[in-house]
């Protein structure tokens, strides 16, 4: 029989000076899971990680260039055992930190219920 354990997660903290920050759900620090993703423009395919994400959006980092309004298509590989999270969402920022991009991703119509996923994790007893 298995158990569902909780996460001890960080809620991470918007900067208090920035105007432009509308987001409605907080975020969740997240420990680099792993992601795939579609650029619906191009059509072309990539992958990431998410180091955060809330009822509103995520904050991926990748190794390519994600333009703003940039439509995606995503799917998080969540460690619960089950399909990963489908998601549709649009790049809202993009920035080249190092040698990697992070990219703030906002969702078209998030889906609070498969969200609650991120908040367990399937352990064996």
């Amino acid at each position: 029989m298995s158990r569902t354990k909780r996460y001890k997660f960080e809620i991470l903290k918007s900067d208090a000076q920035a105007k432009e920050d509308g987001r409605v759900f907080c975020r969740f620090a997240l420990d680099s899971v792993p992601m795939r993703f579609k650029d619906l423009k191009i059509g072309e395919k990539g992958s990431a990680v998410a180091l955060d994400i809330g009822g509103g959006g995520a904050g991926i980092e990748s190794a390519r260039e994600l333009k703003p309004r940039t439509p995606l298509e995503l799917w998080f590989d969540l460690p619960d055992g089950y399909e990963p999270m489908h998601l549709l969402g649009k790049v809202v920022w993009s920035q080249l930190s190092g040698a990697a991009w992070k990219v703030g991703v906002s969702f078209d119509r998030p889906r609070l219920m498969s969200l609650s996923r991120i908040l367990k994790v399937e352990k064996d007893a």
